[in-house]
C-alpha cells in the first residue's frame, strides 16, 4: 500500500526524496572537500618552506678506506633505505674537511650535477675528475680564491639557494671552497684517501610528495629509514622538515574538521526541507491509515507500512545523493590536482563515509515518517510531542558539549571526535531553537489575530487560518527560521573571521608599519626609533626580554613607548578595562630626559683629571650619542700614586652627546687572570681591588679646552647613593672591585626617586602582590616598576609583559647599564606604499612589516580563503533553499485550502481579496520565520564562538575571536530576501482566483 501511494502521489514524496538526496550529496561533498583542503594546506606548507629546508637529507661523516665505507657501497644503502619515502631520487654531495694541498688550504667538495648547485658568473662548469686533472668551480668573488695545486678552476660562481647548495654553505667563508663534478670520482682521489669527509644525499620535497593523509605515515617511514641506516652504520644521520610537516598536518586537520560545520548546516537545512514536504503528506497518510484499518490491518502493521513507505523514498535518494557526492569528489580531485583514487577511497568511499550515509538514510526515514504521521501526546491537558522530547535531549547535549569540551586549535588537531561534534552541533542547536519556536508560535499567532481583528479582515483571516492549522504553519515557519538562521550564522561567522584577521594584523602591527633593526650590535650609536620619529612622526619603541626572579618568571617582555602615543594604537576594548587615554595618564603624562654633561659639538678629545691611590684600575666613560645610542670611551689605566689626565679621542658620534657615567674596572690583564681563576676547578680566593679614586671635572679639547658642566654632588654610585667625598668639581671615592661587581659612577636620574609606573599583564600584576612593586632584570640591568594599571593584552606582545613610558624605561635601564635599552623599533602611521620610503630612510638594516600587507597575507592563506568562501556559499544556499520552501508552502496552500477559500468567495470576498489573504498568510510566515531566523542565527554564532576557538587560517586566534556582525550585509541580505519572497509570492498567486470558483489554475501534487 505504501509503495502504491508513493507511486500515486509522487509530488511531495519527490520533494522529500530530493531533500534527502541533496543532504547526502552535501555531506559527501563536505567529506571530500575537507580532505582536499587538508591536502592543499600540506602542499602549501611544503611550498612555503625555505628551499634550503625543503628536502630529506642523509649524511655520513668519517674517514675510512674499508670497502663498506666507500661511496658506491654507502650510496646503494642510502637509496635502498630511502626509496620507500616516495621522494625524488637523492642527489649525491660530499665535502672534505679543510685540507692542505701544496701550500694552500682548501675545502674541496663534489656534487652529482654541479650546474644544479653552482651559479657560474664566469668560465664554464667543471667536467668530471680524471687522473691527473680535477676540474673545479671556485666559489666566491674574484681575487678571494687563490689557485690551488692539483685543482684546475674552470669557472667561478656562487651557490644557488636550494638544499643541495645549503650543504656547502658553511664552507663558503674564507674563499677556500672548490666544487667538482661527480662524488664517486672525487671520493677516490688518492691524495685524499685518508681525509675526513662528509657525504650527503639530498632529496628535494615537492608539494605532492607528502599528502595530507600521509603525513603521519611519512614520519613513520622516515623513522624506519633512519633506523635501517643507523643499524648499518652509526655515522649515518637523517634530517627532514618533520616539525613543519606536523604543524601543517595539524592546521589542515583543523581546517578540514571546521568544514563539518558547513556539512552540519547543509544536513539540517535539507532535513528541515524533508520535514516541510512530509507535513504535506499528513492528509494522505491519515486516509491511507483509514483504508488499511477498513481492511483489518492492525496498528503495528499500519505503522510498519508507513515506515517502509518512507524507506522506499529515502534509501534510493541517499544512494543517488551519495553518487552525486562521489562525482563532486572526482571533480574536486580534477580541479585541484589531487589523486582521484586516493581522495575518493579516503572520503566518500571510506568506512566512516558509509557510516555517515547510513545515518543520513536512517535520519531521513525517521523525519519523513514522523513528519507525515506523528501526532502530539496529551499529558495533563497539555500536549507533549516527540519533538519536545528530542529538543530537551538536544539541549542537554549542547550544554554538556559547551561545558566539558572545547574545540580550540589543539583539540581540533589532536582529537578525532571533534569532527563529529562540529557536524552535530548546528543540528542540535537548531533542534532546540525549532522546538522552542514551535511552542511559542501558536500563542503568538492568537495574540496577533486578536490585535488584527479591528484593523484588517484579510489579516485577521490569514492569521486565523494559520492558527487553525498549527502543524502546517509551524513547520513552514520553523523551516524558514532554520534556513534564515543558518544563513545569518554563516554570514556572521564569516564577518567575525574577517574581523579577526584584521585584528590580528593590527595586533602584530599596532600602527600601519613596524620597523625593526635587522642586525647590528646592541650598543650601536644609531637607533631606529628616534630617526623615524624625527622624519615620519613615528612612535619610537624600546623592546627588551627580561625576567622577574622574585616571581620565578622568565620571558617577561618590557615594552617602552611614549605614554602620549597609547591613544594612537589600534586598540580593542577587551584588551583592558580602561581606555588607552586613561592608561596613558597612569604611566606618565610628560616624558623625562636623561641627565648628563653635554659634550661640545666641536670637541675632539675627552680628558679626565684622575689620581689612583691603591691598586691599578681601568677607566671607561659612557657617552649617550645624539642619535640615541651609546658609546664606551676607553680612558685606559692611569698610573697610581700621582695625578694625571686619562684621555680618549671623541669619535664623531660622541660629539654633541652626553657624558652619562664613568666605569671603574679591573685592568684588562688582571681581568683575564681573574676570570681564569674563577672558572677553574680548584677552589680559589676571590680576586678584588681596593683603593681611592680622585676625580676632577672632565675637560674637552678641540678648538679650545672647555670644562664640562659636571657637579659631582649630583652623581651617585651604582646603588643610587651619593659618594661621601663629592664636591662640586671634584670627587674622592673609595673603591672595592670584584670580578662579579664593577664600580659605576653616574649623574642622578629622574627615575632614581621611585619605581617607574607600568601597565602589567593580569597574571604578573596578581603575582606582584598588594604594593605592586616588582624588580625586573634585563641582563645585568635592573629596574623597579610599580603596577599602575593592568591589561589582559597589549598590541605586539604575547605572554607576561610590562609597558612603561619609553623615556622612563629607557632612562632607568640605561642608568643601570648604559646601552641596555635602545629604541630599535618604530611604529609608523602612513598611507599604503610607504614601505620603500621607510627602507630608503633606514640608518641601519631594518625589517619593515606592513599591517595592510599582513592582513592581506592572512586572507590569502588557502585555509582562510577556503573557509570564508565556503561560509559565503552556505549563506547563499540557505537563503535560496528558504525561498524554495516558501514557494512550496504557498503552492500547497493554494491546493489544500481550496475549500476554505471557496467558502470565503461564496460569502462575497472577491479574487483580489482572496489573493491578498494568501499573500498576507505567506507574509506572516515570512516575517515570523525571519524573526526566528535572526534568533537562531545569533544562538548558533554565540555557541560556535564559545566552542570553536580557531582563526580563519586554523590557528589559535590572537587576539581571541569576538562577535563582529556585518550589520550592513545582514540588512541588505534580509531586505533582498524579503523582496524576492514578495515577488515570488506575487507571481505564484497572480494567476489564482481569476476563474469561477476558488480553485487555483494549477494543482501541486
Amino acid at each position: 500500500m505504501g509503495i502504491l501511494r508513493v507511486t500515486a502521489r509522487p509530488g511531495a514524496f519527490t520533494l522529500a526524496g530530493a531533500g534527502v538526496a541533496l543532504a547526502a550529496c552535501a555531506l559527501a561533498t563536505v567529506l571530500a572537500a575537507s580532505l582536499v583542503v587538508q591536502d592543499r594546506a600540506v602542499a602549501r606548507a611544503i611550498a612555503d618552506l625555505p628551499p634550503t629546508q625543503r628536502a630529506v637529507q642523509v649524511t655520513w661523516v668519517g674517514a675510512s678506506v674499508a670497502p663498506g665505507d666507500r661511496w658506491a657501497a654507502l650510496d646503494r644503502q642510502v637509496r635502498m633505505a630511502t626509496e620507500p619515502l616516495g621522494t625524488q631520487p637523492p642527489r649525491g654531495v660530499m665535502l672534505y674537511r679543510e685540507t692542505r694541498l701544496g701550500n694552500r688550504l682548501v675545502r674541496l667538495g663534489a656534487v652529482d650535477g654541479v650546474s644544479n648547485v653552482v651559479k657560474l658568473s664566469s668560465g664554464r662548469a667543471p667536467r668530471p675528475c680524471r687522473p691527473g686533472r680535477c676540474e673545479v668551480a671556485a666559489i666566491g668573488p674574484s681575487g678571494s680564491s687563490p689557485a690551488v695545486p692539483g685543482l684546475i678552476a674552470t669557472g667561478r660562481g656562487s651557490l644557488r639557494g636550494d638544499a643541495s647548495a645549503a650543504f656547502f654553505a658553511g664552507a663558503v667563508p674564507g674563499g677556500r671552497l672548490r666544487i667538482a663534478e661527480g662524488v664517486d670520482r672525487v671520493s677516490r682521489l688518492p691524495e685524499l684517501a685518508y681525509a675526513f669527509r662528509t657525504y650527503g644525499w639530498i632529496a628535494p620535497l615537492r608539494p605532492g610528495d607528502v599528502r595530507a593523509w600521509d603525513v603521519d605515515d611519512f614520519q613513520a617511514r622516515l623513522d624506519r629509514s633512519s633506523t635501517i641506516l643507523q643499524a648499518r652504520s652509526s655515522r649515518f644521520g637523517l634530517k627532514a622538515p618533520t616539525v613543519a610537516l606536523a604543524d601543517a598536518g595539524a592546521k589542515s586537520r583543523i581546517a578540514g574538521r571546521r568544514l563539518f560545520l558547513v556539512g552540519g548546516q547543509a544536513v539540517v537545512m535539507l532535513l528541515a526541507f524533508v520535514l516541510l514536504a512530509a507535513t504535506r503528506l499528513r492528509r494522505g497518510a491519515r486516509a491511507a491509515s483509514r483504508r488499511l484499518e477498513s481492511f483489518g490491518a492492525r496498528g503495528w502493521q499500519i505503522r510498519l507500512a508507513a515506515l517502509a513507505e518512507a524507506a522506499v523514498v529515502v534509501l534510493p535518494a541517499t544512494v543517488l545523493g551519495w553518487a552525486f557526492g562521489a562525482a563532486a569528489a572526482l571533480a574536486l580531485a580534477e580541479s585541484t590536482h589531487t589523486p582521484a583514487g586516493a581522495l575518493v577511497s579516503r572520503s566518500v568511499a571510506s568506512l566512516n563515509a558509509a557510516a555517515f550515509a547510513l545515518v543520513i538514510a536512517a535520519t531521513g526515514t525517521i523525519v519523513l515518517y514522523l513528519g507525515s504521521r506523528t501526532r502530539p501526546i496529551p499529558i495533563g491537558g497539555r500536549e507533549l510531542s516527540v519533538a519536545d522530547v528530542a529538543g530537551a535531549g538536544a539541549l542537554v547535549a549542547v550544554l554538556v558539549a559547551l561545558a566539558i569540551g572545547s574545540t580550540d586549535a589543539e583539540s581540533l588537531a589532536s582529537s578525532r571526535g571533534t569532527g563529529l561534534v562540529l557536524l552535530l552541533l548546528p543540528g542540535l542547536i537548531v533542534l532546540v531553537a525549532a522546538v522552542v519556536l514551535a511552542r511559542l508560535l501558536q500563542p503568538a499567532l492568537r495574540i496577533c489575530e486578536r490585535f488584527a481583528a479591528r484593523r484588517s479582515l484579510s489579516l485577521k483571516l490569514a492569521l486565523l487560518s494559520l492558527a487553525r492549522a498549527p502543524g502546517t504553519a509551524t513547520v513552514a515557519v520553523v523551516f524558514v527560521s532554520v534556513s534564515v538562521g543558518l544563513a545569518v550564522f554563516a554570514a556572521t561567522y564569516r564577518s567575525t573571521l574577517l574581523r579577526n584577521d584584521a585584528d590580528r594584523a593590527a595586533f602584530e602591527v599596532p600602527l600601519d608599519y613596524t620597523v625593526r633593526r635587522a642586525s647590528g650590535p646592541a650598543s650601536s650609536t644609531t637607533t631606529v626609533g628616534p630617526e623615524y620619529a624625527a622624519r615620519f612622526g613615528a612612535v619610537p619603541v624600546v623592546r627588551r626580554a627580561g625576567e622577574a626572579p622574585s616571581l620565578e618568571r622568565r620571558g617577561v617582555t618590557l615594552l617602552g613607548i611614549p605614554a602620549s602615543a597609547l591613544p594612537r594604537l589600534h586598540w580593542r576594548d577587551d584588551f583592558a578595562s580602561i581606555a588607552p587615554r586613561d592608561l596613558s595618564a597612569r604611566i606618565g603624562r610628560s616624558p623625562v630626559s636623561p641627565r648628563g654633561a653635554r659634550i661640545p659639538a666641536g670637541a675632539r678629545e675627552l680628558r679626565l683629571p684622575v689620581a689612583v691611590r691603591g691598586e691599578p684600575v681601568h677607566l671607561s666613560a659612557n657617552i649617550r650619542a645624539k642619535q640615541g645610542g651609546f658609546l664606551v670611551l676607553d680612558l685606559g689605566e692611569p698610573p697610581t700614586g700621582r695625578r694625571t689626565f686619562a684621555r680618549a679621542r671623541l669619535p664623531k658620534a660622541a660629539r654633541g652627546g652626553l657624558l652619562v657615567g664613568l666605569l671603574v674596572e679591573f685592568p684588562r690583564a688582571v681581568e683575564d687572570t681573574a676570570a681564569h681563576r674563577a672558572t677553574g676547578t680548584a677552589p680559589a680566593f676571590d680576586v678584588f681591588r681596593t683603593g681611592v679614586l680622585e676625580l676632577g671635572r672632565p675637560l674637552t679639547a678641540g678648538a679650545r679646552i672647555r670644562p664640562l658642566a659636571v657637579d659631582y654632588r649630583e652623581w651617585v654610585g651604582a646603588q643610587g647613593t651619593r659618594p661621601a667625598g663629592a664636591a662640586g668639581d671634584s670627587l674622592s671615592v673609595r673603591y672595592l672591585l670584584t670580578q662579579e661587581q664593577t664600580f659605576r659612577l653616574r649623574p642622578r636620574q629622574p627615575t632614581d626617586v621611585a619605581p617607574i609606573p607600568v601597565i602589567a599583564s593580569d597574571s604578573l600584576a596578581r603575582a606582584a602582590g598588594r604594593n605592586g612593586v616588582l624588580p625586573l632584570y634585563v641582563g645585568t640591568a635592573s629596574v623597579n616598576v610599580w603596577v599602575a594599571a593592568t591589561a589582559r593584552r597589549f598590541p605586539s606582545v604575547s605572554g607576561d609583559f610590562v609597558v612603561a613610558d619609553r623615556s622612563r624605561l629607557e632612562t632607568a635601564l640605561n642608568a643601570a647599564v648604559p646601552g641596555s635599552a635602545l629604541a630599535d623599533e618604530a611604529w609608523v602611521e602612513g598611507a599604503p606604499g610607504l614601505t620603500e620610503r621607510l627602507a630608503r630612510a633606514a640608518p641601519v638594516p631594518v625589517r619593515i612589516t606592513s599591517r595592510r600587507a599582513r592582513e592581506a597575507e592572512l586572507l590569502a592563506d588557502p585555509l582562510a580563503r577556503g573557509s570564508l568562501l565556503v561560509l559565503a556559499a552556505a549563506a547563499f544556499v540557505a537563503l535560496a533553499l528558504s525561498l524554495g520552501g516558501l514557494a512550496l508552502t504557498v503552492a500547497v496552500d493554494l491546493r489544500d485550502e481550496a475549500g476554505e477559500l471557496f467558502d470565503l468567495e461564496t460569502q462575497g470576498m472577491g479574487p483580489a481579496a482572496l489573493r491578498r489573504q494568501v499573500r498576507l498568510r505567506a507574509g506572516a510566515v515570512l516575517l515570523t520565520g525571519l524573526a526566528g531566523g535572526l534568533v537562531i542565527g545569533g544562538a548558533l554564532v554565540l555557541a560556535v564562538l564559545k566552542a570553536l576557538a580557531v582563526s580563519a587560517n586554523s590557528t589559535e586566534p590572537v587576539p581571541p575571536l569576538v562577535l563582529a556582525p556585518d550589520w550592513r550585509t545582514l540588512a541588505v541580505g534580509c531586505g533582498l530576501f524579503v523582496l524576492l519572497t514578495l515577488v515570488e509570492v506575487g507571481l505564484l498567486t497572480r494567476a489564482a482566483f481569476r476563474e469561477e470558483g476558488a480553485m487555483p489554475t494549477a494543482e501541486v501534487a
